[in-house]
């Protein structure tokens, strides 16, 4: 008897441990956090691009190109390239040190 009672407090406990979880995009607008899974980001992603400044409208052209990474998009962002060109970049393996070189004599990569 005692370890029914038992095995029901326990599962009484993790029931409502479970119910309580948060979900990870609480605090955010429930549009905005659907425009974020709509376009494939999840929810740690999608705060780090929003931290940055970046919307779900924003970050849909690099997911469009092929660019996922929060850390990619924020960094090619703010050294001036746009999602496509990135993307040219980013497919012939050139990081972005050697793009922004490359950029700064004028090279442009097809």
């Amino acid at each position: 008897m005692k370890k029914i009672i038992a095995g029901s407090i326990i599962a009484g406990v993790l029931t409502l441990a479970g119910c309580a979880s948060s979900s990870p995009w609480d605090g955010m607008p429930y549009q905005e956090a659907s425009a974020w899974q709509g376009i494939g980001v999840q929810a740690y992603d999608a705060r780090i691009l929003r931290s940055n400044g970046f919307t779900p409208t924003d970050t849909k052209e690099w997911v469009q190109a092929g660019i996922k990474s929060p850390q990619t998009i924020v960094d090619w962002k703010m050294a001036g390239f746009t999602p496509r060109n990135a993307s040219k970049w980013i497919s012939k393996n050139f990081t972005l040190e050697k793009a922004i070189e490359f950029k700064k004599q004028g090279l442009t990569v097809q």
